[in-house]
């Protein structure tokens, strides 16, 4: 065999730039570590978890019409199984109730009460501060901007990034 029967020389291949996936751990360790820290305050100081808190928020983003069920499963953070027993709960502490919808006699709005209004209000405030004591401080104004532009597609969108 002549040297110029040989296969040409090849680099050896490059590893695949793995980066993403730090960020994407990086993602969940700091929500999974502030998140575990806003429950147990919200518990201990709201009288309700987190979960509560996803559906109040969601609910008072939708305005005063509330919202249909699959509406609140669709837009809902943190519960999708287990709903309308979440839901249940959080209507027996005053603070959801259901309400037809007009024209559709199966159809049931969930929508805020004057309480719930209020007790969302008082918990979303202190959930900020928390979270900012938790994630907010822990990184500069120019990690918050980085991040906040690089997550922008997952909560203002269809959640599909573009990578552009």
């Amino acid at each position: 065999m002549h040297d110029n029967d040989q296969p040409p020389a090849t680099d050896p291949p490059q590893a695949a730039d793995e980066t993403w996936f730090d960020a994407w751990r990086g993602v969940l360790f700091a929500s999974a570590r502030a998140l575990r820290v806003a429950d147990q305050d919200m518990v201990e100081h709201d009288g309700f978890p987190l979960t509560w808190l996803d559906v109040l928020a969601q609910l008072a983003d939708a305005g005063p019409a509330g919202l249909r069920m699959q509406e609140l499963e669709e837009v809902a953070l943190f519960t999708r199984g287990g709903l309308t027993r979440l839901v249940d709960r959080i209507e027996a502490a005053g603070l959801v109730r259901r309400e037809p919808v007009p024209g559709d006699r199966r159809g049931v709005l969930v929508v805020l009460t004057g309480d719930g209004r209020q007790r969302h209000d008082a918990a979303f405030a202190r959930h900020r501060e928390v979270i900012e004591r938790e994630f907010g401080r822990r990184l500069t104004p120019a990690q918050h901007r980085a991040i906040s532009d690089a997550l922008w597609p997952f909560w203002h969108g269809d959640g599909a990034a573009t990578g552009e």
